[in-house]
């Protein structure tokens, strides 16, 4: 078990953050830190993510986020 940060970004559409979080829910992961901001590219938002899990289950939210029609993309570093 590590812990990871997870970014994504997205468009701002209402109920994204929603369906971002169910993604960890139905995993059963643990948020434990959660930002959203502006990111440097105009009407482009960052969702910065931590959690302790595995490198194996990090790598398929990772996935399953970028499935997510809103999201332009999402990675995860240590």
């Amino acid at each position: 078990m590590k812990r990871y940060t997870i970014s994504i970004f997205t468009e701002n559409f209402i109920g994204l953050l929603n369906r971002v979080s169910i993604i960890f829910t139905r995993r059963h992961l643990n948020i434990e830190s959660i930002t959203a901001s502006e990111s440097e590219v105009k009407d482009v938002y960052r969702y910065t993510i931590v959690l302790t899990t595995t490198e194996e289950q990090v790598l398929k939210v990772v996935r399953q986020l970028e499935k997510i029609v809103d999201v332009l993309k999402a990675f995860y570093h240590t």
